[in-house]
Parts: C-alpha cells; sequence; structure tokens
C-alpha cells in the first residue's frame, strides 16, 4: 500500500494529457524499444532535459589543459584512422 507521504521519498509523480494519436504513437515507440509507457515517458523526459541544460562554464572537463604526446603528427594520424583518408591541412 502506497501512501501520499510515499511519493515524496520515491520522487515526484508527473501527469499530462495526450491526444489519442500522440498516445498511440508514443505507446508504440515504447512498445518497440521494450518499455512499459510509464518507463518511456522518464527516459523521454531526462533527455529532453538534458538535451536543453546548458553546459556548466565551471565543470571541471573546460579547466582540462593539452597534453603534448610526443608526435606532431599524431592528430593527422589519428584522423587517417578515423575518415580512412589523410586530411588536407
Amino acid at each position: 500500500m502506497h501512501l501520499i507521504s510515499d511519493v515524496d521519498l520515491m520522487g515526484k509523480v508527473v501527469q499530462t494529457v495526450l491526444e489519442k494519436s500522440e498516445y498511440e504513437r508514443f505507446r508504440k515507440v515504447a512498445r518497440n524499444k521494450g518499455l512499459k509507457v510509464k518507463e518511456a515517458a522518464k527516459s523521454a523526459i531526462v533527455h529532453w532535459t538534458k538535451r536543453l541544460t546548458p553546459l556548466d562554464p565551471n565543470d571541471e572537463f573546460f579547466r582540462l589543459k593539452p597534453v603534448d604526446l610526443g608526435d606532431p603528427k599524431l592528430s593527422s594520424k589519428v584522423d587517417e584512422v578515423l575518415y580512412g583518408r589523410r586530411m588536407r591541412r
């Protein structure tokens, strides 16, 4: 048995109303991905908010310094492996 107070411990409940055609399309995509509608809705919300959240300029990633790996042609060699041909510089 779930009490209302249990919802606060588990998270927030989000509800919306979809047109029948929107719901059927969403349900079909969820089923094709092997997800229940509830799981697909959560996944959609998480992905959407991640995509629209701006990057944090204070993230450690932006403070990384370049590393000298000792081979001045290394980037060209990587391009050749990735793209299968020499890149013009």
